[in-house]
């Protein structure tokens, strides 16, 4: 049905916040004009073009696309005897149903509603009540010429529903299903791409998103990774990192844009820069992101395997086997290492990108370029550029030197059998949702205090930050 008709023969009894709650027979929340103007957007160019603000609208026309909705509008057709409140649909305003006798139903419309004119009877009930919908139909105004008044809306039509049956479907639509965990959420954003989408890394967060998630496939999925089949893709596996923590801490780390909030200097280092200048662009592709991340964390892994720190012996002690993964490090992959846990991946993370984005001046970063264009997942290619890197001997120093002084740092848990009573009390500002500034915090002022050329850096990155 077209959406302004739908409009016309329809209204929605909605929810009151005043009066007993008993006698309260609508079912719909309130209508949140908002929304309903989102929906406008989204039906003239699509999403998340539909969702962006002014500004944003007219920086990114690109990300315009087609609008649809697929889904239908659920509503009842009230009868000639039908009451609400006592009041019925005026007799001229009913909606009738000719089946003909056989399988093609017709709905027999109120004379003159298809004129855009038309209203029905002032004391009478409008013929078609919407049960789940309202905030698409109502993004349909008669006032607003830009939208093209044949839209038409697929919509499944009850008989004569009695207000407990509404309340039931609605309930059924909006509330029983369950959501798909943030991980698989994250899985299915490649299965949307194209190349433009993931060239607008200081655009929408969608994008964003989705160049996070192909970098976390590319660390769960290239051999030469640490992360190796170690991260949860899907929600389901028993790991302890998950894919959705990967891909939140790259979005707040590598990905993030400065402008995400202006007040900090420091932005994402695969990201544009606060200059906004084009010789301040990183313009590595996605295998040479995919490489550096892996280098970043095998440099990490091999310090830590080649380290005889207190701590990481204490861990190499104090974990059983089976808590940690084959050929790996308890001190790096173990369950009592941070380093295995949401705020070890964002700390580490957010500290490499702090350091490489407060120094891409003068490490020759710019100075290493690939032609090639691939997916950070393309094994072929991210091998290559990992063999290129290499071969960077000012930026593999960088990135040695920076996982070295993180590799010094205490990275034992809280819950470490056996901890001495201060630092267990000291280990355990890491846990819970405090734990993710404080490793940030910690291993900034670990580094800044230390002898590595990234010392200073991380003075400066601390100071940024306002830590110190």
């Amino acid at each position: 049905m077209s959406a302004p008709l739908l409009r016309r023969l329809s209204g929605v009894r909605r929810r009151e916040a005043a009066g007993p709650r008993e006698a309260d027979i609508g079912i719909q929340r309130g209508h949140d004009k908002k929304r309903s103007d989102e929906i406008r957007r989204y039906v003239e160019a699509g999403y998340p073009w539909a969702s962006l603000n002014t500004t944003q609208r007219e920086r990114f026309p690109d990300l315009q696309k087609p609008g649809w909705l697929p889904t239908a509008i659920v509503a009842n057709l009230l009868s000639a005897t039908t009451e609400r409140d006592g009041v019925k649909v005026a007799p001229q305003d009913v909606i009738t149903i000719d089946s003909e006798g056989g399988a093609l139903v017709r709905l027999v419309l109120p004379d003159g509603s298809e004129d855009a004119s038309w209203e029905p009877a002032t004391d009478g009930l409008e013929p078609i009540e919407i049960i789940d919908g309202q905030h698409r139909l109502y993004a349909f105004s008669e006032n607003e010429d830009h939208l093209d008044g044949n839209f038409e809306f697929p919509v499944v039509m009850f008989v004569d529903l009695d207000i407990s049956w509404q309340a039931y479907l609605f309930w059924s639509i909006n509330i029983r299903p369950k959501r798909i965990t943030p991980s698989l959420a994250y899985d299915l954003y490649p299965l949307l791409r194209t190349l433009e989408w993931l060239d607008h890394v200081e655009g929408p967060m969608a994008y964003r998103i989705t160049r996070a998630q192909e970098l976390t496939e590319a660390l769960w999925s290239h051999p030469q990774s640490p992360w190796l089949e170690r991260i949860g893709m899907l929600g389901r596996e028993k790991l302890k990192v998950t894919q959705a923590a990967f891909v939140r801490s790259l979005t707040l780390s590598f990905v993030r844009g400065w402008s995400a909030n202006p007040k900090t200097k420091i932005g994402g280092f695969f990201g544009t820069h606060r200059s906004d200048e084009p010789t301040d662009l990183l313009r590595w592709t996605r295998p040479q992101q995919a490489a550096y991340l892996i280098a970043l964390w095998g440099n990490l892994r091999d310090a830590i395997a080649n380290s005889d720190a207190e701590w990481a012996d204490y861990l190499r002690n104090k974990t059983p086997t089976q808590l940690v993964p084959k050929d790996h490090d308890p001190a790096f992959a173990g369950r009592y290492s941070i380093l295995a846990s949401d705020q070890g991946v964002r700390g580490f993370l957010q500290v490499c990108n702090d350091i490489s984005y407060h120094r891409r001046h003068d490490v020759k970063f710019r100075g290493w370029r690939r032609m090639v264009t691939a997916a950070a997942t393309d094994v072929v290619e991210v091998t290559s550029a990992l063999e290129e890197l290499r071969e960077q001997t000012e930026i593999y120093d960088f990135i040695k030197d920076l996982t070295g002084g993180i590799a010094d740092f205490d990275w034992r848990s809280a819950v470490t059998p056996g901890l001495p009573l201060d630092i267990e009390s000291f280990q355990s500002r890491y846990r819970s949702g405090s734990g993710y500034k404080q490793v940030r915090l910690q291993l900034l002022l670990h580094l800044a205090a230390g002898d590595s050329e990234n010392a200073e850096g991380a003075q400066a990155v601390a100071e940024d930050l306002g830590y110190i």
